[in-house]
Protein backbone atom coordinates (compact mmCIF):
# COMPACT_ATOMS: atom_id res chain seq x y z
CA UNK A 1 0.00 0.00 0.00
CA UNK A 2 1.21 2.88 -1.01
CA UNK A 3 -0.37 5.44 2.16
CA UNK A 4 -2.36 4.31 4.83
CA UNK A 5 -4.83 6.99 3.54
CA UNK A 6 -5.40 5.73 -0.03
CA UNK A 7 -7.69 3.54 -1.07
CA UNK A 8 -6.09 1.75 -4.37
CA UNK A 9 -7.75 -1.06 -6.74
CA UNK A 10 -4.90 -3.28 -6.58
CA UNK A 11 -4.30 -6.86 -5.76
CA UNK A 12 -1.87 -8.51 -3.92
CA UNK A 13 -1.54 -10.90 -6.82
CA UNK A 14 1.10 -8.97 -9.18
CA UNK A 15 1.15 -8.85 -13.06
CA UNK A 16 4.40 -10.58 -13.29
CA UNK A 17 3.81 -13.47 -10.61
CA UNK A 18 0.15 -14.33 -11.40
CA UNK A 19 -1.04 -17.69 -11.59
CA UNK A 20 -5.06 -18.27 -11.39
CA UNK A 21 -6.50 -20.17 -8.87
CA UNK A 22 -9.64 -22.56 -9.96
CA UNK A 23 -11.88 -20.37 -8.06
CA UNK A 24 -10.61 -17.61 -10.58
CA UNK A 25 -10.65 -19.84 -13.77
CA UNK A 26 -14.08 -20.65 -12.88
CA UNK A 27 -15.16 -17.38 -13.04
CA UNK A 28 -13.57 -17.12 -16.50
CA UNK A 29 -15.46 -19.20 -17.88
CA UNK A 30 -18.57 -18.59 -16.77
CA UNK A 31 -17.67 -14.88 -18.02
CA UNK A 32 -17.01 -16.97 -21.14
CA UNK A 33 -20.13 -19.03 -21.63
CA UNK A 34 -22.37 -19.04 -18.21
CA UNK A 35 -25.86 -18.20 -19.09
CA UNK A 36 -28.73 -16.47 -16.43
CA UNK A 37 -26.72 -14.36 -14.36
CA UNK A 38 -24.05 -14.63 -11.65
CA UNK A 39 -23.42 -14.00 -7.74
CA UNK A 40 -19.88 -13.84 -6.73
CA UNK A 41 -19.29 -13.56 -3.18
CA UNK A 42 -16.00 -12.07 -2.90
CA UNK A 43 -14.04 -12.23 0.63
CA UNK A 44 -11.77 -9.27 1.96
CA UNK A 45 -8.28 -9.39 0.30
CA UNK A 46 -9.83 -12.02 -2.42
CA UNK A 47 -8.29 -9.97 -6.08
CA UNK A 48 -11.90 -9.31 -6.44
CA UNK A 49 -11.06 -6.45 -8.68
CA UNK A 50 -8.63 -8.14 -10.63
CA UNK A 51 -10.39 -11.36 -10.84
CA UNK A 52 -13.74 -9.11 -12.54
CA UNK A 53 -11.23 -6.85 -15.20
CA UNK A 54 -9.48 -10.71 -16.66
CA UNK A 55 -13.15 -12.07 -16.64
CA UNK A 56 -14.27 -9.37 -18.81
CA UNK A 57 -11.53 -9.94 -20.94
CA UNK A 58 -13.40 -13.41 -21.69
CA UNK A 59 -17.17 -11.73 -22.21
CA UNK A 60 -18.19 -11.70 -25.10
CA UNK A 61 -21.17 -9.38 -25.23
CA UNK A 62 -20.95 -6.01 -27.50
CA UNK A 63 -21.83 -3.94 -24.81
CA UNK A 64 -20.51 -4.25 -21.44
CA UNK A 65 -21.08 -1.93 -18.50
CA UNK A 66 -18.80 -2.23 -15.36
CA UNK A 67 -20.96 -0.69 -12.56
CA UNK A 68 -18.33 0.95 -10.04
CA UNK A 69 -19.68 2.29 -6.07
CA UNK A 70 -17.88 5.56 -6.42
CA UNK A 71 -16.48 7.74 -9.09
CA UNK A 72 -12.59 7.44 -7.70
CA UNK A 73 -13.37 4.13 -8.31
CA UNK A 74 -14.69 3.99 -11.50
CA UNK A 75 -11.93 6.58 -12.98
CA UNK A 76 -9.16 4.08 -11.91
CA UNK A 77 -11.14 1.32 -13.48
CA UNK A 78 -11.13 2.66 -16.61
CA UNK A 79 -7.33 2.88 -17.09
CA UNK A 80 -7.29 -0.85 -16.02
CA UNK A 81 -10.13 -2.32 -18.85
CA UNK A 82 -9.02 -3.43 -21.46
CA UNK A 83 -11.94 -4.96 -23.35
CA UNK A 84 -12.75 -2.03 -25.47
CA UNK A 85 -16.55 -3.41 -25.45
CA UNK A 86 -16.92 -2.39 -21.60
CA UNK A 87 -17.20 0.81 -20.23
CA UNK A 88 -16.97 1.66 -16.53
CA UNK A 89 -19.11 3.99 -14.73
CA UNK A 90 -21.10 4.75 -11.45
CA UNK A 91 -24.70 4.22 -11.55
CA UNK A 92 -25.05 8.14 -10.74
CA UNK A 93 -23.04 8.78 -13.67
CA UNK A 94 -25.80 6.54 -15.97
CA UNK A 95 -28.95 8.24 -14.76
CA UNK A 96 -27.03 11.51 -15.28
CA UNK A 97 -27.02 10.92 -18.53
CA UNK A 98 -30.20 9.88 -18.48
CA UNK A 99 -31.41 12.90 -17.27
CA UNK A 100 -29.39 15.49 -19.56
CA UNK A 101 -31.28 13.22 -22.46
CA UNK A 102 -34.24 13.41 -21.87
CA UNK A 103 -34.47 16.85 -19.93
CA UNK A 104 -32.45 18.01 -22.72
CA UNK A 105 -30.09 19.52 -20.43
CA UNK A 106 -26.48 20.73 -21.24
CA UNK A 107 -23.72 18.58 -20.16
CA UNK A 108 -22.15 21.44 -18.42
CA UNK A 109 -25.39 21.77 -16.45
CA UNK A 110 -24.35 21.80 -12.64
CA UNK A 111 -25.51 19.97 -9.84
CA UNK A 112 -27.73 22.27 -7.79
CA UNK A 113 -27.24 21.02 -4.10
CA UNK A 114 -30.57 22.94 -2.88
CA UNK A 115 -33.04 21.58 -4.99
CA UNK A 116 -34.03 19.13 -2.04
CA UNK A 117 -34.56 21.86 0.37
CA UNK A 118 -36.20 24.11 -2.06
CA UNK A 119 -38.53 20.97 -2.94
CA UNK A 120 -39.51 19.83 0.43
CA UNK A 121 -40.45 23.96 1.05
CA UNK A 122 -42.50 24.04 -2.11
CA UNK A 123 -44.05 20.42 -0.80
CA UNK A 124 -44.71 22.04 2.72
CA UNK A 125 -46.27 25.28 0.91
CA UNK A 126 -43.46 27.52 2.72
CA UNK A 127 -41.30 29.72 1.69
CA UNK A 128 -38.61 29.37 4.68
CA UNK A 129 -38.55 32.79 6.22
CA UNK A 130 -38.09 31.55 9.46
CA UNK A 131 -36.23 29.38 11.51
CA UNK A 132 -38.76 26.74 12.18
CA UNK A 133 -39.77 26.69 8.72
CA UNK A 134 -36.04 25.61 7.71
CA UNK A 135 -36.07 23.41 9.97
CA UNK A 136 -38.95 21.38 8.83
CA UNK A 137 -37.79 21.50 5.33
CA UNK A 138 -34.70 20.24 6.20
CA UNK A 139 -36.38 17.12 7.92
CA UNK A 140 -38.39 17.11 4.66
CA UNK A 141 -35.62 16.58 2.52
CA UNK A 142 -33.54 14.03 4.40
CA UNK A 143 -36.95 11.91 4.63
CA UNK A 144 -37.83 12.46 0.73
CA UNK A 145 -33.61 11.54 0.14
CA UNK A 146 -33.79 8.77 1.77
CA UNK A 147 -37.21 7.76 0.12
CA UNK A 148 -35.32 7.84 -3.35
CA UNK A 149 -32.43 6.06 -1.98
CA UNK A 150 -34.30 2.87 -0.93
CA UNK A 151 -37.67 2.95 -1.96
CA UNK A 152 -38.13 5.14 -4.85
CA UNK A 153 -41.88 4.20 -5.57
CA UNK A 154 -42.27 4.79 -2.12
CA UNK A 155 -46.07 5.24 -0.50
CA UNK A 156 -46.55 7.51 2.39
CA UNK A 157 -46.84 4.37 4.61
CA UNK A 158 -43.53 2.85 4.17
CA UNK A 159 -41.90 6.80 4.56
CA UNK A 160 -43.70 6.93 7.73
CA UNK A 161 -41.64 3.59 8.44
CA UNK A 162 -38.28 5.04 6.21
CA UNK A 163 -38.36 7.86 8.88
CA UNK A 164 -38.46 5.68 11.82
CA UNK A 165 -35.90 2.85 11.08
CA UNK A 166 -33.22 5.66 9.81
CA UNK A 167 -33.87 7.78 12.55
CA UNK A 168 -34.26 11.03 10.10
CA UNK A 169 -36.38 12.42 12.38
CA UNK A 170 -35.23 15.27 14.65
CA UNK A 171 -33.66 14.84 18.28
CA UNK A 172 -36.44 17.78 18.66
CA UNK A 173 -39.23 15.84 17.05
CA UNK A 174 -41.56 16.77 19.92
CA UNK A 175 -41.31 20.55 19.18
CA UNK A 176 -42.85 19.58 15.48
CA UNK A 177 -45.29 17.44 16.75
CA UNK A 178 -46.52 19.87 19.10
CA UNK A 179 -46.90 22.75 16.17
CA UNK A 180 -48.76 19.73 13.80
CA UNK A 181 -45.65 18.25 11.95
CA UNK A 182 -45.83 14.89 13.30
CA UNK A 183 -44.66 11.71 11.10
CA UNK A 184 -47.41 11.42 8.81
CA UNK A 185 -47.96 15.27 8.10
CA UNK A 186 -43.63 14.99 7.26
CA UNK A 187 -44.23 11.68 5.07
CA UNK A 188 -46.88 13.15 2.89
CA UNK A 189 -44.52 16.22 2.04
CA UNK A 190 -41.49 13.89 1.68
CA UNK A 191 -43.92 11.97 -0.88
CA UNK A 192 -44.62 15.25 -2.32
CA UNK A 193 -41.27 16.25 -2.77
CA UNK A 194 -40.10 13.13 -4.41
CA UNK A 195 -43.34 13.56 -6.65
CA UNK A 196 -42.16 16.88 -7.49
CA UNK A 197 -38.28 16.09 -8.14
CA UNK A 198 -39.45 13.93 -10.94
CA UNK A 199 -40.20 16.84 -12.51
CA UNK A 200 -37.97 19.34 -14.82
CA UNK A 201 -37.16 22.37 -12.86
CA UNK A 202 -39.39 24.84 -15.15
CA UNK A 203 -36.86 27.64 -14.19
CA UNK A 204 -34.12 26.79 -16.63
CA UNK A 205 -32.33 26.27 -13.90
CA UNK A 206 -29.39 23.32 -12.81
CA UNK A 207 -32.35 20.91 -12.19
CA UNK A 208 -30.90 17.78 -10.51
CA UNK A 209 -29.43 17.00 -6.70
CA UNK A 210 -26.85 14.12 -6.18
CA UNK A 211 -29.77 11.62 -5.16
CA UNK A 212 -31.69 12.38 -8.53
CA UNK A 213 -29.64 11.38 -10.26
CA UNK A 214 -30.54 7.31 -9.32
CA UNK A 215 -34.36 8.28 -8.45
CA UNK A 216 -35.57 10.60 -11.73
CA UNK A 217 -34.54 7.90 -14.20
CA UNK A 218 -36.72 5.11 -12.51
CA UNK A 219 -39.57 7.08 -11.31
CA UNK A 220 -39.77 8.30 -14.60
CA UNK A 221 -39.12 4.51 -16.09
CA UNK A 222 -36.74 5.88 -18.57
CA UNK A 223 -34.18 3.11 -18.01
CA UNK A 224 -33.91 0.45 -20.80
CA UNK A 225 -31.87 -2.66 -21.28
CA UNK A 226 -28.88 -1.67 -23.21
CA UNK A 227 -25.85 -3.74 -22.00
CA UNK A 228 -25.05 -7.22 -22.81
CA UNK A 229 -23.29 -7.73 -19.94
CA UNK A 230 -23.92 -5.62 -16.48
CA UNK A 231 -21.47 -6.12 -13.65
CA UNK A 232 -22.02 -4.60 -10.42
CA UNK A 233 -18.84 -4.06 -8.19
CA UNK A 234 -19.13 -3.85 -4.43
CA UNK A 235 -23.02 -4.44 -4.53
CA UNK A 236 -23.35 -4.84 -0.64
CA UNK A 237 -22.68 -1.01 -0.25
CA UNK A 238 -24.84 -0.20 -3.04
CA UNK A 239 -28.58 1.06 -1.68
CA UNK A 240 -31.74 -0.50 -3.09
CA UNK A 241 -32.33 2.13 -5.86
CA UNK A 242 -28.79 1.92 -7.67
CA UNK A 243 -29.01 -1.75 -8.00
CA UNK A 244 -32.69 -1.44 -9.76
CA UNK A 245 -31.10 0.66 -12.31
CA UNK A 246 -28.30 -1.31 -12.57
CA UNK A 247 -30.52 -4.48 -13.21
CA UNK A 248 -32.74 -2.43 -15.63
CA UNK A 249 -29.93 -1.17 -18.02
CA UNK A 250 -28.93 -5.03 -19.06
CA UNK A 251 -31.29 -5.89 -22.46
CA UNK A 252 -33.70 -8.88 -21.71
CA UNK A 253 -32.22 -12.16 -22.27
CA UNK A 254 -28.74 -10.26 -21.19
CA UNK A 255 -26.61 -11.13 -18.17
CA UNK A 256 -26.22 -9.78 -14.84
CA UNK A 257 -22.79 -10.54 -12.53
CA UNK A 258 -24.00 -9.17 -8.50
CA UNK A 259 -20.33 -8.82 -7.25
CA UNK A 260 -19.54 -8.42 -3.42
CA UNK A 261 -19.30 -9.72 0.32
CA UNK A 262 -22.01 -9.52 2.59
CA UNK A 263 -19.93 -10.02 5.33
CA UNK A 264 -18.53 -6.68 4.47
CA UNK A 265 -22.18 -4.90 4.45
CA UNK A 266 -21.75 -2.41 7.27
CA UNK A 267 -23.22 0.33 5.66
CA UNK A 268 -27.22 -0.48 6.08
CA UNK A 269 -28.05 2.89 8.93
CA UNK A 270 -26.85 4.84 5.34
CA UNK A 271 -29.09 3.14 3.29
CA UNK A 272 -27.37 0.28 1.99
CA UNK A 273 -29.00 -2.68 0.45
CA UNK A 274 -26.85 -5.02 3.36
CA UNK A 275 -28.94 -8.52 1.55
CA UNK A 276 -28.44 -7.48 -2.08
CA UNK A 277 -26.71 -10.49 -2.60
CA UNK A 278 -28.67 -13.18 -1.24
CA UNK A 279 -31.71 -11.01 -2.56
CA UNK A 280 -30.47 -10.66 -6.13
CA UNK A 281 -29.78 -14.19 -6.20
CA UNK A 282 -32.78 -15.49 -5.25
CA UNK A 283 -34.78 -12.54 -7.73
CA UNK A 284 -32.00 -13.24 -10.89
CA UNK A 285 -31.96 -17.23 -10.09
CA UNK A 286 -28.48 -16.61 -10.32
CA UNK A 287 -26.04 -19.36 -10.10
CA UNK A 288 -23.27 -18.54 -6.97
CA UNK A 289 -19.42 -18.57 -7.49
CA UNK A 290 -16.91 -17.97 -4.60
CA UNK A 291 -13.76 -16.00 -3.82
CA UNK A 292 -12.84 -16.79 -0.66
CA UNK A 293 -9.09 -17.37 -0.91
CA UNK A 294 -7.24 -13.72 0.30
CA UNK A 295 -3.83 -12.72 -0.88
CA UNK A 296 -3.73 -9.61 1.98
CA UNK A 297 -3.69 -11.79 4.83
CA UNK A 298 -1.56 -13.95 6.56
CA UNK A 299 -2.30 -17.47 7.90
CA UNK A 300 -2.85 -16.79 11.02
CA UNK A 301 -4.93 -13.32 10.47
CA UNK A 302 -7.30 -15.57 8.33
CA UNK A 303 -7.72 -17.87 11.26
CA UNK A 304 -8.97 -15.50 13.60
CA UNK A 305 -11.48 -14.03 10.89
CA UNK A 306 -12.50 -17.64 9.62
CA UNK A 307 -13.64 -17.86 13.03
CA UNK A 308 -16.81 -15.02 12.19
CA UNK A 309 -16.20 -16.43 8.05
CA UNK A 310 -15.67 -20.21 7.98
CA UNK A 311 -15.21 -20.39 4.17
CA UNK A 312 -12.19 -17.29 4.50
CA UNK A 313 -8.52 -19.07 3.47
CA UNK A 314 -5.06 -18.03 3.15
CA UNK A 315 -3.03 -18.52 -0.20
CA UNK A 316 -0.97 -21.28 -0.37
CA UNK A 317 2.39 -18.69 -0.53
CA UNK A 318 0.62 -16.74 2.06
CA UNK A 319 3.19 -15.96 5.43
CA UNK A 320 2.45 -17.56 9.03
CA UNK A 321 1.72 -13.60 10.32
CA UNK A 322 1.81 -12.55 13.61
CA UNK A 323 -0.96 -11.88 16.15
CA UNK A 324 -0.51 -10.45 19.62
CA UNK A 325 -1.99 -9.17 22.24
CA UNK A 326 -0.95 -5.60 23.77
CA UNK A 327 -2.21 -3.49 26.73
CA UNK A 328 -3.82 0.08 26.23
CA UNK A 329 -0.71 1.51 28.14
CA UNK A 330 2.20 -0.07 26.16
CA UNK A 331 0.63 0.41 22.82
CA UNK A 332 1.65 4.28 22.37
CA UNK A 333 5.48 3.36 22.42
CA UNK A 334 4.88 0.04 20.03
CA UNK A 335 2.97 2.47 17.59
CA UNK A 336 4.80 3.04 13.92
CA UNK A 337 4.04 5.54 10.43
CA UNK A 338 1.55 3.71 8.31
CA UNK A 339 0.32 1.77 11.50
CA UNK A 340 -3.61 1.40 11.52
CA UNK A 341 -5.13 1.56 15.11
CA UNK A 342 -9.14 0.60 14.05
CA UNK A 343 -12.47 0.75 16.69
CA UNK A 344 -15.50 0.18 16.64
CA UNK A 345 -16.32 3.96 18.19
CA UNK A 346 -14.73 7.12 17.94
CA UNK A 347 -14.23 8.32 21.80
CA UNK A 348 -11.49 5.55 21.99
CA UNK A 349 -9.63 7.10 19.01
CA UNK A 350 -9.34 10.26 20.34
CA UNK A 351 -7.90 8.93 23.50
CA UNK A 352 -4.93 7.12 21.88
CA UNK A 353 -4.55 9.45 19.32
CA UNK A 354 -3.93 12.30 21.73
CA UNK A 355 -1.63 9.94 23.83
CA UNK A 356 0.14 9.44 20.45
CA UNK A 357 0.71 13.23 19.90
CA UNK A 358 1.90 13.41 23.19
CA UNK A 359 4.54 11.12 23.05
CA UNK A 360 5.85 13.30 20.07
CA UNK A 361 4.71 10.85 16.98
CA UNK A 362 2.71 12.15 14.08
CA UNK A 363 -0.72 11.18 14.36
CA UNK A 364 -4.39 11.61 12.90
CA UNK A 365 -7.84 10.53 12.98
CA UNK A 366 -9.72 9.17 9.80
CA UNK A 367 -12.89 11.11 8.72
CA UNK A 368 -13.19 14.87 8.22
CA UNK A 369 -16.48 14.86 7.93
CA UNK A 370 -16.68 12.91 11.26
CA UNK A 371 -15.10 16.49 12.81
CA UNK A 372 -17.38 18.47 10.52
CA UNK A 373 -20.81 16.70 12.49
CA UNK A 374 -18.88 16.62 16.06
CA UNK A 375 -18.30 20.74 15.86
CA UNK A 376 -21.39 21.12 14.40
CA UNK A 377 -23.15 19.57 17.86
CA UNK A 378 -20.61 21.48 19.63
CA UNK A 379 -22.40 24.69 18.42
CA UNK A 380 -25.75 23.08 18.17
CA UNK A 381 -25.07 23.19 22.07
CA UNK A 382 -24.27 26.90 22.19
CA UNK A 383 -22.57 26.56 25.58
CA UNK A 384 -20.39 29.24 26.66
CA UNK A 385 -17.49 27.43 28.88
CA UNK A 386 -17.00 23.45 28.78
CA UNK A 387 -18.70 23.04 32.18
CA UNK A 388 -21.50 23.96 30.55
CA UNK A 389 -21.24 22.46 27.05
CA UNK A 390 -20.67 18.75 29.08
CA UNK A 391 -24.24 19.49 31.56
CA UNK A 392 -25.94 20.13 27.89
CA UNK A 393 -24.40 16.97 26.40
CA UNK A 394 -26.00 14.75 29.18
CA UNK A 395 -29.14 16.49 28.33
CA UNK A 396 -29.10 15.64 25.09
CA UNK A 397 -27.23 12.19 25.51
CA UNK A 398 -30.78 11.07 28.00
CA UNK A 399 -33.19 13.39 25.55
CA UNK A 400 -32.10 11.10 22.65
CA UNK A 401 -32.41 7.98 24.14
CA UNK A 402 -35.99 8.25 25.67
CA UNK A 403 -36.31 9.34 21.99
CA UNK A 404 -34.57 6.69 20.21
CA UNK A 405 -36.15 3.55 22.62
CA UNK A 406 -39.54 5.29 21.98
CA UNK A 407 -39.71 5.59 18.83
CA UNK A 408 -37.77 2.39 17.62
CA UNK A 409 -38.52 -0.05 21.20
CA UNK A 410 -35.13 -0.33 23.41
CA UNK A 411 -33.83 -3.73 21.57
CA UNK A 412 -33.72 -2.25 18.21
CA UNK A 413 -32.51 0.83 19.24
CA UNK A 414 -30.00 -0.24 21.04
CA UNK A 415 -26.96 -0.08 18.36
CA UNK A 416 -28.32 4.15 17.62
CA UNK A 417 -28.24 4.40 21.50
CA UNK A 418 -24.95 3.36 21.85
CA UNK A 419 -23.88 5.98 19.32
CA UNK A 420 -25.11 8.99 20.68
CA UNK A 421 -23.08 7.62 23.86
CA UNK A 422 -19.97 7.36 21.81
CA UNK A 423 -20.84 10.78 20.23
CA UNK A 424 -20.90 12.43 23.78
CA UNK A 425 -18.24 10.17 24.98
CA UNK A 426 -15.81 11.12 21.75
CA UNK A 427 -16.66 15.22 22.64
CA UNK A 428 -15.56 14.45 26.62
CA UNK A 429 -12.26 12.93 25.85
CA UNK A 430 -12.10 15.99 23.13
CA UNK A 431 -12.57 18.27 25.81
CA UNK A 432 -9.68 16.84 28.05
CA UNK A 433 -7.30 19.30 29.37
CA UNK A 434 -8.92 22.07 27.46
CA UNK A 435 -10.59 25.10 28.99
CA UNK A 436 -12.85 26.72 26.61
CA UNK A 437 -15.17 25.98 23.45
CA UNK A 438 -13.01 27.44 21.11
CA UNK A 439 -9.84 25.69 21.92
CA UNK A 440 -12.25 22.49 21.66
CA UNK A 441 -13.13 23.65 18.20
CA UNK A 442 -9.40 23.67 17.14
CA UNK A 443 -8.49 20.44 18.46
CA UNK A 444 -11.18 18.55 16.44
CA UNK A 445 -10.10 20.54 13.03
CA UNK A 446 -6.50 19.41 13.83
CA UNK A 447 -7.06 15.87 14.53
CA UNK A 448 -9.70 14.78 11.92
CA UNK A 449 -8.42 14.61 8.38
CA UNK A 450 -8.36 12.88 5.70
CA UNK A 451 -4.67 13.57 4.23
CA UNK A 452 -1.33 13.15 5.71
CA UNK A 453 1.49 10.30 4.80
CA UNK A 454 4.09 8.71 7.36
CA UNK A 455 1.61 8.97 10.32
CA UNK A 456 -0.27 6.59 12.92
CA UNK A 457 -3.60 6.19 11.65
CA UNK A 458 -6.74 5.96 14.31
CA UNK A 459 -9.54 5.43 12.09
CA UNK A 460 -13.42 3.77 13.01
CA UNK A 461 -13.69 0.26 11.20
CA UNK A 462 -16.39 1.93 8.90
CA UNK A 463 -13.59 4.74 7.59
CA UNK A 464 -11.24 1.85 7.27
CA UNK A 465 -13.16 -0.20 4.45
CA UNK A 466 -11.45 -0.92 1.74
CA UNK A 467 -7.79 0.25 3.03
CA UNK A 468 -5.31 -2.16 4.37
CA UNK A 469 -1.90 -1.55 6.43
CA UNK A 470 0.73 -3.75 7.58
CA UNK A 471 0.53 -3.75 11.42
CA UNK A 472 -2.70 -3.27 12.21
CA UNK A 473 -3.89 -2.33 16.45
CA UNK A 474 -7.97 -2.98 17.34
CA UNK A 475 -9.21 -1.64 19.87
CA UNK A 476 -10.51 -4.82 21.69
CA UNK A 477 -12.97 -3.26 24.13
CA UNK A 478 -14.96 -1.06 21.49
CA UNK A 479 -15.84 -4.34 19.08
CA UNK A 480 -19.27 -6.66 20.05
CA UNK A 481 -20.52 -9.59 17.78
CA UNK A 482 -24.09 -8.96 19.16
CA UNK A 483 -25.81 -9.00 15.83
CA UNK A 484 -24.78 -9.47 12.40
CA UNK A 485 -23.66 -6.09 11.22
CA UNK A 486 -21.41 -5.77 14.11
CA UNK A 487 -20.00 -9.14 13.77
CA UNK A 488 -19.01 -7.84 9.76
CA UNK A 489 -17.75 -4.59 11.12
CA UNK A 490 -15.63 -7.38 13.50
CA UNK A 491 -14.41 -8.79 10.37
CA UNK A 492 -13.90 -6.11 8.33
CA UNK A 493 -11.45 -4.82 10.80
CA UNK A 494 -9.29 -7.94 11.30
CA UNK A 495 -8.75 -8.63 7.69
CA UNK A 496 -6.88 -5.00 7.33
CA UNK A 497 -3.82 -6.60 8.68
CA UNK A 498 -1.22 -7.55 5.67
CA UNK A 499 1.60 -8.89 8.21
CA UNK A 500 0.34 -8.49 11.75
CA UNK A 501 -2.79 -7.98 14.22
CA UNK A 502 -2.23 -6.38 17.53
CA UNK A 503 -5.56 -6.68 20.34
CA UNK A 504 -5.41 -4.09 22.66
CA UNK A 505 -7.19 -4.53 25.47
CA UNK A 506 -7.29 -2.88 29.09
CA UNK A 507 -4.43 -2.40 31.48
CA UNK A 508 -5.07 -4.69 34.36
CA UNK A 509 -5.30 -3.08 37.41
CA UNK A 510 -4.31 -5.36 40.14
CA UNK A 511 -6.74 -4.87 43.53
Amino acid sequence: MTSAASITLKSAVTEASRQWSEQQQAIFTWFRNGRGSLVVRARAGTGKTTTILAAIDHAPEDKILLAAFNKRIADELKLKLKNPKAVAKTLHGVGYGLILRNWQLPKSNAVDEDRGFNLALQALGMDGTDGFQKKVANVVKRLSAMGKNVCPFATVDQLVAIANDYDVLPDDMEDLEERGFGVLVLAKAASAAMELAAKPNTKGAASIDFDDMIFVPLRNNWVRGVYGLVVIDEAQDMNYSQLLLAQRSCKRGGRVVVVGDDRQAIYGFRGADSGSLDRLKTELQAQEMGLTITYRCPRKVVAAAAVLVPDYRAAPTAPEGVIRTLTEDRMVADLQPLDFVLSRKNAPLVKHCLATLRAGKRARIEGRDIGRGIIALVEKMNARDLVSLEKKLADWEAKQVRRLEARMGAEKAASKVAEVADTRATITSLADGLTTVNELEQRINQLFSDAGTNQVVFSSVHKAKGLEAPRVFTIEESFNNRNQEEANIRYVALTRAQQELVYVTPKVVMA
